[in-house]
């Protein structure tokens, strides 16, 4: 789950997690471990990386569950059948004392200092190839951690040369997340149907970043108010037969009141997680400093940047440089370019298609092919038999 520090009862989940971690170092010395041994996935959401390693099932020869600290997403998921456990529940402190190895796509909170301990193994999977920059400060945590699986070896070099991780840490696995997109083999009438999105709609993906710490920035760009900017997106999609989906970060509000239902879908990252799901669905996307534009890449399909000062404290880890689609600084220009590419896609590739395959074979090497999870499970093998 994501920690809202105001939020009181966000402070007792994490109080007793603690005392969960502390019980489950105690126990285990004293906790059998037979049959497949376990391994528990940690992260604001199963969804991303996490969740491709989860979806290899009986594949992995190894018992993945899902850990969370948020009672009311766990009851979520036990009633969809995901084998998830509550961090300070009972089973929470024997899953913790079991566990073979964690793998997480963020941090660890009342986990943070087990990975120096060695009782267990350690991997983490992150959870987007980042705009936003880092510097090795931000990686405490994964730096004790015995292997971090990145996507390609761009990224396994910022790791190591800006975030202080050893050489022998990093391993250049692809995105396990990206091979949904890949393969681009699944039904999608299902989750058409949860949105009421009709077959023969175009989609527009709305997917901006969230504010990192800066409170007056907005999520609306180039000082547009929310209803004005929201009214031209309505009168392209409407003009175009296409409907938008409104996808707001974890971190942020939906920063605009109700919408009209003909167009907009609101799908907040908090309640729709399944990212890759949404992207498949999406013909184009608009987005500035979001990292869901490299997943999107590997679609192939319109993506329009919006020129917005980057809202990252710490400058950036993959530059304005990586931006390999449409740039815009004004509504205006957002406008002329959404109506273009949704009547003429084609002009997209024609315009914009050489750079985007140049750039993602900078942030995939060749490992956007589909078989990323598969890597990961070998990794994982590696680490339980060590």
């Amino acid at each position: 789950m994501k920690i809202d520090k105001r939020n009181p009862r966000h402070w007792v989940y994490l109080a007793a997690f603690a005392v969960a971690s502390l019980v489950a170092l105690v126990l285990r010395p004293l906790v059998a471990r037979r049959g497949s041994p376990l391994v528990l996935l940690y992260g604001h959401k199963l969804n991303g990386n996490l969740m491709s390693l989860y979806a290899l099932g009986e594949r992995a020869a190894c018992e993945l569950v899902f850990l969370t600290m948020d009672p009311d997403y766990q009851r979520e998921l036990r009633a969809d059948g995901v084998r998830s456990v509550l961090a300070y529940s009972p089973a929470g402190v024997r899953a913790l004392a079991a566990a073979r190895a964690i793998v997480s796509d963020h941090g660890l909170h009342a986990l943070s200092w087990w990975p120096r301990l060695g009782l267990l193994r350690f991997a983490d999977v992150w959870h987007g190839i980042p705009f936003k920059g880092w510097d090795e400060r931000d990686f405490r945590v994964q730096q004790a951690y015995d292997e971090v699986w990145v996507s390609s070896s761009l990224m396994r070099r910022h790791y190591i040369e800006r975030f202080g991780f050893r050489e022998t840490q990093v391993h250049v696995t692809g995105y396990g997340r990206t091979d949904r997109l890949v393969r681009a083999d699944e039904d999608l009438a299902p989750l058409r149907r949860r949105l009421d999105l009709p077959a023969d709609r175009r989609v527009v993906m709305f997917a901006p970043t969230w504010q990192h710490g800066t409170g007056t920035r907005s999520i609306f760009p180039f000082d547009s108010p929310p209803e004005d900017f929201l009214a031209m997106l309505a009168d392209v999609c409407r003009a175009h037969d296409a409907i938008c989906l409104f996808r707001t970060h974890l971190n942020s509000g939906l920063g605009a009141g109700p919408l009209p239902a003909e167009v907009f879908r609101c799908v907040p990252q908090g309640a729709w997680p399944d990212s890759e799901g949404l992207l498949l669905l999406s013909d184009l996307l608009v987005c500035d400093w979001s990292s869901i534009a490299f997943d999107f890449l590997l679609l192939e399909r319109p993506t329009i940047f919006l020129d917005v000062p980057a809202p990252f404290p710490k400058g950036f880890t993959l530059g304005p440089e990586y931006r390999f689609g449409a740039v815009v600084a004004s509504v205006e220009a957002l406008a002329e370019h959404l109506a273009r590419y949704l009547a003429r896609p084609e002009q997209y590739a024609a315009e914009h298609g050489e750079r985007a395959r140049r750039i993602a074979a900078a942030v995939y090497d060749d490992k956007a092919d589909g078989h990323a999870e598969e890597r990961y499970l070998a990794r994982l093998q590696g680490l339980l038999a060590s």
